[in-house]
């Protein structure tokens, strides 16, 4: 047994006595649970991995309320989710990384002090709760909430002894294995392993301003494309100056098709500097424009369902995409050394597609990106294949 199995055991087995004092008192295979908590209080791209999940145990307990314990900073992507009955804010300091201080000691006082864990716990508890990340830490906070049947993972973050389920981590698609828990619960009819956004029409109508604000007096046919510079971990994020080549040579080649080309750069207040770079380097004559930092977040879902590509770094805005079924292209670089382990568990199908570096460099990940024309290729083939079956269903 190597050294990190005796760590996680040593960590494991407080959890596991703590759950001998917190024994099953709830059976959702004989009974329908009144409430059901689903704990992911993690990233934004792990929160919209996860939505399919509130429709597959809405179909298995229809009367059953469904609450989601996320950040607050995930709050705007299950606004106007019809799946979801309640938003619970648990600003938990661990797996995300819009908690600055997340060190063992903010981890303990959150979960003994937190006014969000009281809270939860002067509900009364709930029949169930379902830890989708699978932590230690998300076991214990179940057990303070007074989850009475509890459904974890087992060989991620550990957690799983305190439960009484559990699914086996493994590398799957992220969004199957939050279905993997569902299934735990009986449930049969499962909707697609793809993230779940529900937009207003007010939502839509004001991201048909922002991309009406490009228009052609010619009647030419305007592609848009939506691009993200940043990424949540720096190292993820393409360089910007290349991220502004690959958007002129697009822009470019789009024109000399006879169509029009209308970028819109996303993103939060500190992608702002990238975007602003990537826009020197794309040069004038692009119609190339920002709004990071400027639109709120469920503007940017509303423009990337409809943009027409999106061209993306390893983040957020690639599981936005998918779940709008957009064409994407997610450069895949840096700090990722496995990229075909990366689309195993964030990937998805066509028409998602990555492009990653020919060779990985070893302790270099400066080096490991794709080069601009072969992102370019991508882009331009993506937007191909969109007008070819977009054809085809016409005829």
């Amino acid at each position: 047994m190597g050294w990190k199995s005796w760590k996680s055991l040593v960590i494991e087995t407080p959890v596991w006595l703590a759950g001998c004092f917190y024994p099953p008192r709830f059976d959702p295979r004989h009974a329908t649970p009144r409430e059901i908590l689903v704990l992911r209080p993690n990233d934004f791209g792990e929160l919209l991995t996860t939505t399919p999940l509130f429709e597959a145990l809405r179909k298995r307990f229809p009367t059953t309320r469904l609450i989601a314990g996320i950040g607050a900073w995930g709050r705007p992507i299950l606004e106007n989710n019809p799946f979801v009955d309640e938003i619970v804010e648990i600003d938990a300091p661990w797996n995300n990384k819009l908690v600055d201080d997340r060190s063992h000691r903010n981890v303990l006082r959150f979960l003994w002090r937190s006014p969000q864990v009281a809270a939860l716990r002067a509900r009364g508890g709930v029949d169930v709760g379902i830890d989708v990340l699978g932590s230690y830490m998300g076991a214990v906070l179940l057990m303070r909430a007074g989850a009475r049947y509890r459904i974890g993972v087992r060989g991620y973050r550990g957690g799983w002894s305190g439960c009484q389920a559990h699914i086996e981590f493994a590398a799957r698609q992220c969004g199957r294995a939050a279905l993997a828990q569902a299934e735990l619960l009986g449930a049969t009819q499962l909707p697609e392993a793809r993230p779940q956004l529900f937009l207003t029409g007010d939502e839509r109508a004001h991201a048909t301003r922002i991309w009406s604000a490009c228009a052609d007096a010619s009647g030419r046919r305007i592609v848009r494309i939506v691009a993200g510079v940043g990424a949540g971990v720096a190292s993820k994020a393409w360089d910007a100056r290349q991220a502004g080549a690959a958007l002129a040579q697009i822009a470019r080649a789009i024109g000399k098709s006879g169509d029009v080309c209308d970028i819109v750069i996303v993103g939060s207040v500190a992608d702002q500097a990238r975007a602003a770079e990537a826009i020197t380097t794309a040069g004038l004559g692009v119609s190339i424009r920002s709004v990071a930092g400027q639109a709120p977040m469920r503007i940017t879902f509303a423009l990337t369902e409809q943009a027409d590509v999106v061209l993306t770094n390893s983040s957020m805005l690639m599981h936005v995409a998918a779940a709008f079924h957009r064409p994407t292209v997610a450069v895949i670089g840096g700090s990722i050394t496995r990229p075909e382990r990366h689309d195993a568990i964030w990937g998805y199908p066509p028409p998602y597609r990555s492009v990653s570096p020919e060779q990985v460099v070893a302790d270099e990940p400066a080096r490991n990106w794709p080069s601009v024309d072969r992102v370019v290729q991508a882009v331009l083939e993506s937007l191909g294949r969109q007008r070819t079956q977009a054809a085809n269903v016409a005829a």
